[in-house]
């Protein structure tokens, strides 16, 4: 059986759609893109290490922008309203319900991916994103969080999967592509900056971001894996549960 990857990028930093989506639109694949729904222009301007980071903004051109993508065959998603790890718990419903409207109102799509900011924020969201009407989740951890082998799940065998808590792998540098592809399993892959620590947090450079993807197309294209958007991969991941 064959494996399947979600690419995933958070934030919306801009570095994403100037730098990423050329490299996967060249070889034909699609991604996630979770987005925050406020207008601010930069990321995260609280924590002092974002002046930088500029991000999308909701103009008219940023939603032309996204409506392409969407037609291209990519996913969007939600990323909260305020991704501000202070406000959120004191606001749950607000963050991934009026995300998920202003997202569906501006690009015209619906939206049934939510992401937890900082990962770990599900132990506050989770039942509201339940309560919103998404049908998915994703949440995951970052090192020294990340557990080896928790971001897998059995396509065949679901047992471990939780749709509204899904792991996750963070990818901030080149990896052979070989080395973690499971056959018969659904590995997420997310990524936040593409370029260096001036666009964003963790960021992976253009060239390294290239490279893999260049070798996760030859594995697709050779049948070992297929690529789909996270809404996708849910889906095929609660067929197979149904199955079961």
């Amino acid at each position: 059986m064959r494996s399947i990857v979600s690419l995933t990028f958070d934030d919306g930093l801009r570095c994403q759609f100037r730098s990423a989506i050329p490299i996967l639109n060249d070889y034909g694949m699609r991604a996630t893109f979770f987005l925050i729904a406020n207008r601010n222009p930069t990321h995260d301007l609280w924590s002092g290490h974002s002046e930088d980071w500029w991000k999308i903004e909701w103009s008219d051109e940023d939603v032309a922008m996204l409506r392409r993508l969407v037609q291209d065959g990519h996913e969007i998603g939600s990323h909260s309203v305020t991704h501000h790890p202070t406000e959120m718990p004191k606001q749950p419903d607000l963050e991934v319900r009026e995300s998920k409207k202003l997202i569906e109102d501006w690009v015209g799509t619906r939206v049934s991916s939510f992401c937890y900011p900082f990962y770990r924020s599900h132990a506050f969201l989770a039942d509201a994103v339940k309560d919103a009407g998404y049908e998915q989740a994703r949440g995951g951890g970052t090192p020294p969080l990340y557990e080896p082998g928790a971001s897998y799940y059995a396509i065949s065998d679901p047992a471990r999967f939780d749709p509204f808590n899904v792991d996750c792998r963070q990818i901030t540098s080149y990896e052979e592509v070989g080395g973690w592809l499971r056959a018969g399993y659904w590995h997420v892959l997310t990524f936040h900056a593409v370029g260096d620590e001036r666009d964003g947090w963790e960021p992976i450079s253009v060239e390294q971001l290239a490279a893999q993807i260049a070798q996760l197309a030859k594995f697709r294209d050779s049948g070992a894996v297929e690529v789909l958007t996270f809404a996708e991969a849910a889906a095929r991941l609660r067929q197979s549960e149904c199955a079961a």
